[in-house]
């Protein structure tokens, strides 16, 4: 019995320790990937089809912003569709926004694929959401962005008026980044008005 304890006890070191090691590389990875993107900055698409409020704006980059541009982005692996059936819960941080007479931008770019690129159109067309989306089908946002992460959890950003990555993560996922970007927005533009 006590060489079944003993033995029992190894193999649980061992797996404790794989586990450590292995949460341990992947935070190193994580933190990695957010200083690389915020080793350049970030440079959005000029080309793609903007709509707004159900209607086409536009082909041609985002409105142009002045001090703080929160960037949400969808690339082509991911689930566009899930994507954007979550776009109106970003409505309660358009509205803060607003308050800021233009100083605050949110980007949202998804990029999809040219065969998908109808039905998305469609879809938007049904949804009355009040910020610019632009449909990125050429890629640009990441070809322009080579330094941009895989990782999805990394795709939202709040950029400064130098297109700098300032905070990275989504403040409706994450308790700690909202805090963060509140304190960013309020630090850099003040009070809402």
């Amino acid at each position: 019995m006590n060489k079944k304890m003993r033995i029992i006890e190894g193999v649980l070191f061992l797996v404790i320790t794989i586990l450590v090691i292995s949460c341990s590389t992947r935070r190193q990875q994580y933190v990695q990937e957010i200083k690389n993107l915020q080793s350049k900055p970030i440079l959005l698409p000029t080309k793609g089809l903007v709509i707004q409020q159900g209607k086409k704006v536009k082909e041609g980059p985002l409105n142009e912003y002045e001090r703080l541009n929160l960037v949400i982005y969808a690339d082509s692996l991911e689930c566009t569709t899930c994507a954007l059936n979550h776009i109106d819960s970003w409505q309660s941080v358009i509205e803060y926004a607003k308050h800021y007479n233009n100083q605050l931008n949110l980007s949202f770019i998804f990029s999809s694929m040219k065969n998908k690129q109808y039905a998305i159109e469609l879809f938007l067309t049904h949804k009355m959401f009040d910020c610019p989306i632009l449909l990125d089908t050429l890629g640009e946002f990441e070809k322009l962005n080579p330094h941009l992460p895989k990782n999805r959890a990394l795709h939202t950003f709040l950029l400064d008026e130098n297109n700098n990555v300032i905070l990275v993560g989504n403040p409706l996922r994450n308790k700690k980044i909202e805090e963060m970007f509140y304190q960013i927005v309020e630090e850099k533009l003040g009070k809402p008005e």
